[in-house]
């Protein structure tokens, strides 16, 4: 198969197999920096844009004890994050206490966004989610509140708070976004490439989300910093559509495999002009 017949190799990595995205996703990757690596110019120039940019993360403050959520949230800050996604998704008040003591610890200046990873019922995420706006308590947008499939409870939440509501595991592909959007479910869609099966689909609906007006989140699933890097490549292509980035697994890994002319400093990502996505395997790493 002709390597820049780019057509044919992406349709061959969708139809070899049903889902395993993230699978197809890796698969996607690999080609599109021998793509552009044969090119000689890097992923991000490819998607269209003109030179390196610098992307703000937040970064993830597991879901826990008030205190231990507290004290995650301190070091984050100390290490130069001021943007935290809290996971909560566990009983209504208790949430709504983890998510007051962290905002009493951190102040005002930090970013606060809720992650409830399908956590809460219409019902439940509509009395949290007005209540931390009575207190006044900052959030930025709440992240999938209902089960994935409850797509009319989680309209239901968008049009009975005023907080943005991102749909992240209700978006998988170009469909999911399309009914998302039709129905005015979400404020928001969470893209990740191990759920769109990799950079073709998620550029695609990107185009959805900008024909719509709405904007998105480019998120992960704790992969490896290569397709971490690979979706700050998308994004970084696309800063008018993805306004929110959740790329923080190079923050949260003790090694890294891979050698990159990416940094990673402070809370940013720092893409490079290097052809393709600047990376390099470690294949010495023991």
């Amino acid at each position: 198969m002709d390597l820049f017949d780019k057509t044919a190799v992406l349709v061959k990595i969708k139809s070899c197999i049903q889902r395993n995205t993230s699978a197809k996703a890796a698969c996607e990757i690999a080609y599109f920096d021998l793509y552009t690596k044969t090119m000689g110019i890097p992923l991000y120039k490819y998607f269209g844009a003109s030179k390196p940019v610098s992307l703000k993360t937040d970064i993830t403050i597991s879901l826990d004890t008030p205190e231990k959520m507290v004290s995650d949230s301190v070091t984050a800050i100390g290490r130069g994050f001021d943007i935290l996604k809290l996971k909560l998704g566990g009983d209504p008040r208790s949430d709504l206490y983890r998510l007051e003591a962290v905002r009493e610890a951190v102040g005002k200046k930090i970013i606060l966004r809720i992650d409830a990873n399908q956590g809460w019922s219409p019902k439940e995420a509509i009395f949290i989610i007005n209540e931390a706006e009575r207190r006044n308590l900052g959030v930025e947008l709440v992240e999938q509140p209902v089960k994935a499939a409850d797509i009319e409870g989680l309209e239901t939440v968008s049009k009975g708070v005023l907080t943005p509501v991102l749909a992240d595991e209700a978006v998988f592909g170009i469909s999911d976004a399309i009914e998302v959007i039709k129905r005015g479910a979400a404020d928001m869609i969470n893209i990740k490439l191990m759920k769109t099966g990799g950079l073709n689909t998620a550029a695609s609906v990107i185009s959805i989300c900008r024909e719509y007006g709405v904007r998105c989140m480019m998120g992960c699933m704790l992969e490896n910093p290569v397709g971490v890097i690979a979706a700050a490549h998308l994004a970084a292509a696309n800063a008018d559509v993805v306004t929110k980035i959740d790329l923080d697994p190079p923050f949260l890994i003790s090694e890294n495999p891979v050698s990159s002319s990416v940094k990673f400093e402070k809370g940013n990502i720092i893409l490079s002009d290097a052809p393709g996505l600047g990376v390099e395997i470690n294949y010495d790493r023991k």
